[in-house]
């Protein structure tokens, strides 16, 4: 079987400029853990996901803006609105993405594809044409495999 034989076409995309807080909002919409990122010509440039949304929330960065805030409210409550905005404020895509992205081709063999996904730690690959996304392969697609195969 082949990559477009299993893949789910047309995956939903934003741009690098796309904001932060409008990532989170399509997600949880959409009921997705990923979105592709594109160029302006379309092209792939990353994928951002919820652990890259996750592990941006822990770095050292946010260690740093906590202790200044502590630090400035001197023993006041902080709006939890304007924590908020700082948190998410003026972040894009472009900030968070996962980059470079493992892809693969439509003629791609679907077995090929799950050795990547375990080599590399990966959930999802993209699947894409002259550097363009046309699809997407994650591991809920191998399962549904799996169980046809047992019928």
């Amino acid at each position: 079987m082949l990559a477009r034989e299993l893949m789910t076409p047309s995956p939903l995309s934003i741009s690098t400029e796309t904001l932060i807080s409008e990532i989170i909002h399509i997600m949880l919409s959409k009921n997705v853990g990923a979105i592709m990122v594109t160029a302006c010509d379309g092209s792939l440039v990353g994928m951002v996901s919820e652990g890259d949304l996750i592990r941006r929330k822990g770095g050292a960065c946010q260690q740093r803006l906590n202790h200044w805030l502590e630090l400035l409210a001197e023993d006041e409550p902080i709006n939890l609105e304007f924590l908020h905005n700082l948190q998410l404020g003026e972040i894009t895509a472009a900030s968070v993405m996962t980059r470079p992205v493992i892809t693969r081709n439509e003629q791609t063999d679907i077995w090929e594809i799950v050795d990547v996904m375990l080599k590399h730690g990966i959930k999802r690959v993209p699947i894409t044409r002259k550097g363009k996304i046309v699809g997407m392969i994650n591991r809920r697609d191998f399962l549904r495999v799996l169980i046809t195969q047992e019928v």
